[in-house]
């Protein structure tokens, strides 16, 4: 095992993450609470659907009784980043086929974005213990978050109304602080290009590609690893 990248080692990493995961998951979890489900029925919705995007589009679709039809293929839409960041790691990753499963399982914008930091930094693979830490402190924050918010979210949102703009600031923010903390000059080209590309994008009407075409550079091979 690499010095330094064991199973503790990837919750400390994580940390950041649960900062910011925490009061996004427990909007999320007020809102459902909402809808009537029970704190149970919250986190584990947060169990097997870890995504922020596909849980906020879920509870606007209850909401507004869309067909489960077109949920399911939005939330495929929104879903299919993944198989970018997937192959920006690929070579990346020195674990385990159960190793990648849980970490692939717990896989999100932000947990991308700190094992493509961490990878950066050391320039040798990292290892299984470390992407499980990573991942799955993550997701554990997320489901106290969404069942914390789901018991007490309603009754805070009453007396600070202010709160749920606040939190929907929190997770874009904590994204691109992380995703800015790997600006070498070997990526910060392709950084530029991303931004530039999902701007492009947004002027163009289709929001929806933004995430899936600015990922693309990631895509680019890195001229240390040739």
């Amino acid at each position: 095992m690499s010095a330094g990248l064991g199973l503790r080692a990837g919750v400390r990493a994580a940390m950041p993450i649960a900062a910011a995961y925490l009061p996004v998951a427990f909007a999320l979890g007020a809102a459902s609470s909402r809808l009537d489900f029970s704190v149970l029925e919250s986190a584990l919705w947060s169990a097997i659907m870890f995504s922020g995007a596909n849980q906020a589009l879920l509870l606007s679709g209850i909401a507004s009784e869309a067909s489960v039809i077109v949920l399911t293929l939005l939330a495929v839409a929104a879903s299919l980043r993944h198989l970018l960041y997937g192959a920006a790691l690929a070579g990346r990753l020195k674990a385990s086929p159960a190793g990648l499963m849980m970490f692939a399982y717990g896989l999100t914008d932000e947990v991308f974005a700190t094992t493509l930091t961490a990878y950066e930094a050391r320039a040798h693979a990292l290892p299984s213990r470390w992407l499980v830490g990573l991942a799955f402190t993550a997701l554990g924050v997320w489901i106290i978050g969404t069942a914390l918010g789901n018991a007490l979210g309603d009754i805070l949102q009453d007396h600070f109304p202010g709160l749920r703009e606040a939190l929907d600031f929190a997770l874009p923010a904590l994204f691109v602080g992380l995703v800015w903390s790997t600006a070498r000059r070997s990526i910060l080209g392709r950084m530029l290009l991303a931004a530039g590309l999902s701007a492009c994008m947004v002027f163009l009407g289709r929001p929806e590609l933004a995430i899936l075409v600015g990922a693309l550079p990631a895509l680019i091979p890195d001229r240390r690893a040739q």
